[in-house]
């Protein structure tokens, strides 16, 4: 759709999965230096963070003066961050918390699908009796993509 994607995992194994999705995939621990370089030491215009603080501080480094960090998985609301806000400042970022859609973002999502732009990833399908077996697997690290539960 136009965007140059660079892609963060930590499995060389979901990196070789991945690479179809993105132009670039990185499997280092300290990403934002790799980012950087791919990016003429400019950096990310957005970042999709989905691990949550163990990845914060990487995906910050890793934006542009004035890119955005959107934060969408896996944050604990109990666990605390240490914030270093001068950054945030002198860096212009801005960050977006989100936790839903809306019906028109899912309007939008299964225009996307219909038309071939999006085709989801499922690791597995269980019918709803087994539910209690999807969530089991759900705990496989290893897994790509989505569980698909139907009735």
């Amino acid at each position: 759709m136009g965007a140059r994607v660079i892609a963060i995992t930590r499995s060389p194994e979901k990196a070789r999965f991945i690479k179809q999705f993105a132009d670039e995939v990185v499997t280092e621990q300290r990403f934002s230096k790799v980012v950087k370089d791919l990016t003429n030491n400019v950096g990310a215009d957005i970042v999709i963070e989905a691990v949550g603080t163990p990845t914060l501080e990487e995906s910050l480094r890793s934006l542009r003066s004035g890119g955005r960090v959107i934060i969408i998985g896996n944050v604990n609301p109990d666990e605390t961050y240490q914030l270093r806000l001068g950054y945030l400042i002198m860096k212009d970022i801005i960050m977006i918390g989100n936790v839903r859609s809306n019906r028109s973002d899912v309007a939008e999502t299964l225009k996307l699908l219909s038309k071939g732009f999006v085709k989801p990833v499922i690791a597995a399908t269980f019918p709803l009796d087994k539910f209690s077996d999807a969530l089991e697997f759900m705990k496989n690290n290893s897994r790509i993509g989505k569980i698909l539960i139907r009735p």
